[in-house]
């Protein structure tokens, strides 16, 4: 047996104490999706990638829709930018997040995970609630104010949304050429309407 045949049969069983199998399987998945969007994509696939038994990449994420979501997402709960925000005064709160998006997205690979993420939100009906529903609890959900949180987290994911559509997928000359920080200071006050104002 060649040596990169033993690699792939010992990738299948289980893995030593080092080894970062979800973190391969998502490495596999944002190159799979990345090239071949989320409906052409396979969870075995995926797993050839990684090379893992399709199994563990089930173990680990129960179905594609959050693999994709886990794989292409921008931010995680936890990541030091959002916890930056809390030092943000609240007045410049609504700006700040808008500058934190587009600094996450204005990166490169992000940019082109973004893509995909829209393009396939757009082709899919599970995706576009799953990938709410994780940017609410994670980033936006402990931002607004307490009366009346979902609306207003969703209010302000959704001109996120609409800012991202026109910027990296439409691609709106004006929008897609201006800096960063004329574009937080062109949103951040509406997102700071839906933090904090009246609803």
């Amino acid at each position: 047996m060649s040596g990169a045949a033993a690699r792939r049969t010992r990738g299948r069983g289980p893995r030593g104490g080092g080894a970062d199998t979800r973190g391969d399987i998502l490495a596999a998945a944002t190159g799979v999706f990345g090239e071949r969007g989320y409906g052409a994509s396979s969870v075995r696939e995926i797993a050839r990638r990684a090379d893992v038994d399709p199994a563990l990449v089930r173990h680990y994420f129960p179905t594609k829709a959050d693999l994709f979501i886990e794989a292409v997402r921008p931010l995680h709960a936890g990541d030091p930018r959002i916890s930056a925000l809390a030092t943000v005064p609240r007045e410049e709160l609504g700006a700040a997040i808008v500058g934190l998006f587009l600094g996450v997205w204005d990166e490169p690979e992000m940019a082109r995970r973004l893509r995909a993420l829209l393009a396939s939100i757009a082709e899919s009906d599970d995706l576009g609630p799953l990938f709410a529903s994780v940017m609410m609890r994670d980033v936006l959900g402990g931002l607004v104010r307490e009366d009346r949180p979902e609306l207003r987290a969703q209010a302000c994911g959704s001109q996120l949304v609409g800012l991202a559509m026109a910027r990296y997928v439409v691609r709106m000359p004006a929008i897609a050429d201006a800096p960063a920080e004329i574009l937080a200071a062109l949103y951040g006050p509406t997102l700071q309407r839906y933090l904090d104002g009246d609803v």
